[in-house]
């Protein structure tokens, strides 16, 4: 047995990164590829790929907030909602979209599909943090207003948003949180 002592620190310490604590500059594209690669190795089952990426950098994201604004304002979101994702979205400047793109399949049921977009969007999170990026991975009304994604990101009717990874650069530490305790967690069969 191999014990990578660094990649146990790394999970028990691991905390993501607020949001509103992000801020410029963000990784360069060549160095977001290389982080998104690494994220690729995730459980799929039937080798499937029910996932794709969608990026959204500094020079899009104009058009990203009049989408949001816009939608937002029709579907009556709540201004102050509005303000905090146009902040998020202004401040970070790299945010990676995860799309679940669920596959026709005899043998791989829908949820693990699902699941396995679940994966990529945690271990896209970790890639981030580990190479010591602050990242946060979100979803909420714009991951599921249907009319948003699809004019946003022109989603497909077997696609959804898994999560929004904002990714950008940050001074201060996050605060740790109240944990479970695993003896809560765990009962034995």
């Amino acid at each position: 047995m191999i014990i990578n002592n660094n990649g146990i620190d790394f999970f028990t310490k691991r905390r993501s990164v607020s949001v509103k604590a992000l801020k410029g500059p963000g990784p360069a594209i060549e160095e977001t590829l290389e982080i998104l690669q690494s994220a690729l190795r995730v459980p799929d089952h039937g080798k499937l790929e029910p996932w794709r990426f969608i990026i959204i950098l500094e020079e899009s994201k104009d058009r990203f907030i009049d989408i949001m604004l816009r939608r937002g304002q029709e579907i009556s979101i709540d201004f102050d909602k509005l303000e905090k994702n146009k902040t998020n979205i202004l401040n970070s400047p790299l945010i990676v979209t995860t799309i679940c793109c669920t596959k026709e399949s005899s043998k791989i049921p829908e949820i693990e599909q699902i699941l396995s977009a679940g994966a990529l969007c945690l271990n896209v999170l970790n890639n981030f943090l580990v190479r010591g990026w602050g990242a946060n991975w979100l979803t909420g009304w714009m991951a599921h207003d249907r009319v948003f994604v699809e004019e946003a990101f022109q989603l497909g009717a077997d696609e959804f948003v898994a999560g929004f990874i904002y990714v950008g650069n940050y001074d201060e530490v996050s605060r740790e949180r109240p944990r479970p305790e695993v003896a809560d967690k765990v009962t034995w069969f």
